[in-house]
């Protein structure tokens, strides 16, 4: 009687903890399969590749209108590996998946949760900027996703425990984020503002130790940052033209800009809750009500990011925004929508086998998709 039921119990656990890997394995299998999609694909460089395959021979601290970071990381790797198409391909990869572990670590260390770290490296697979457009022409962007990912980790460590250390961390993952992409720098000053507040947490932000925050970021960014004064007109580039329209019209441009950015963020979002809609379409009204500091954090930091755009582009008279320009801040999406399941308390593995399953086929099929299309 023990060895029937020892043998029917060992498969039980095998399978179980087989199905709790299934997510971890999506999202490892992808990124090595958009490696060797790439790789076998071959063909003529796209206009981004190109670039950095003409800037990764020297190592300087400012390149043109884009920041440095991500061609930093192309330089490395090509001087361990050589400049080549499959150094481009593994930065690429790489850089995404440390996405999806650095947002997994953020939700574990709000959590503890393991449907809450699936769903949030899950999540990121299920953004148009990941599954679709990195697999086209995206460098900066790439490193940009990750330079958030890691910023909200380091942030979910200062709250658990507002060390100095933590708050050092703070400080050089804003400023690894500022040399990733420029608009980064809006992310900061919204944590910052919803830091403020929420009154349990509002003591972080006005803690002396962000001086030390403050102090490692600037120390990272100063170098770039003289070199941006320095060559004022390389830096800038035509970024602000491009947000402008030519066209004229009775409609102010401040109508134009808000509904810009607000079908932007449509086309960002919309997957995403689409598909956390109809996993949990059973459980959304606990879901939607579902709150704690965790929660508020990051939506209002995802808010006020998305608010301060608008300023931006007020202010520089600008009139159309692209997905692709505000797919950085959609990073933290997941971790938002991760974090309001575990506030409802609702802990079903099956939800995330659903949930990595319509996700694997939506980023598999895409990936088949560009692939077939760039060979053809």
């Amino acid at each position: 009687m023990t060895e029937i039921t020892s043998g029917s119990y060992a498969p039980s656990r095998r399978v179980t903890r087989l199905r709790e890997l299934l997510p971890a394995f999506l999202v490892v299998a992808y990124f090595a399969a958009s490696f060797i999609a790439r790789i076998l694909r071959g063909g003529p460089l796209v206009s981004d590749e190109a670039e950095q395959v003409f800037l990764s021979h020297a190592l300087q601290i400012g390149y043109g209108d884009q920041p440095p970071l991500y061609n930093w990381l192309v330089y490395g790797f090509g001087q361990l590996f050589g400049v080549s198409l499959e150094t481009l391909a593994f930065v690429k990869s790489g850089t995404l998946l440390l996405s999806c572990v650095f947002l997994a670590m953020a939700a574990r260390a709000a959590t503890n949760s393991r449907d809450a770290m699936s769903i949030a490296a899950l999540g990121i697979l299920s953004l148009p900027a990941v599954f679709l457009l990195s697999q086209r022409d995206l460098t900066h962007s790439v490193g940009a996703f990750a330079a958030v990912s890691l910023f909200l980790y380091t942030v979910f460590l200062l709250v658990k425990r507002p060390t100095a250390l933590n708050y050092g961390l703070v400080g050089a993952a804003a400023g690894i984020g500022f040399l990733a992409k420029y608009n980064f720098a809006i992310i900061p000053v919204a944590m910052v503002a919803a830091l403020l507040l929420e009154p349990g947490l509002r003591r972080l932000a006005l803690n002396w130790r962000m001086a030390i925050a403050l102090a490692v970021g600037v120390l990272i960014v100063g170098p770039h940052c003289y070199w941006i004064v320095t060559h004022f007109g390389d830096a800038t580039g035509d970024t602000i033209s491009k947000m402008k329209t030519a066209t004229t019209g009775p409609v102010p441009d401040a109508v134009k800009a808000a509904f810009s950015l607000i079908l932007s963020i449509f086309k960002c979002a919309a997957l995403t809750l689409g598909l956390f809609a109809l996993v949990y379409r059973s459980d959304l009204v606990a879901i939607l009500t579902a709150s704690n500091q965790w929660t508020r954090l990051v939506g209002r930091t995802l808010a006020i990011s998305l608010m301060l755009v608008l300023v931006v582009m007020v202010a520089v008279d600008g009139t159309m925004v692209r997905p692709k320009w505000i797919s950085i801040f959609f990073l933290a999406l997941p971790l938002y929508l991760a974090l309001k399941v575990h506030a409802a308390g609702i802990e079903r593995p099956r939800n995330v086998e659903s949930l990595a399953c319509l996700v694997g086929v939506i980023a598999f099929v895409f990936l088949a998709i560009v692939s077939v299309g760039a060979v053809v």
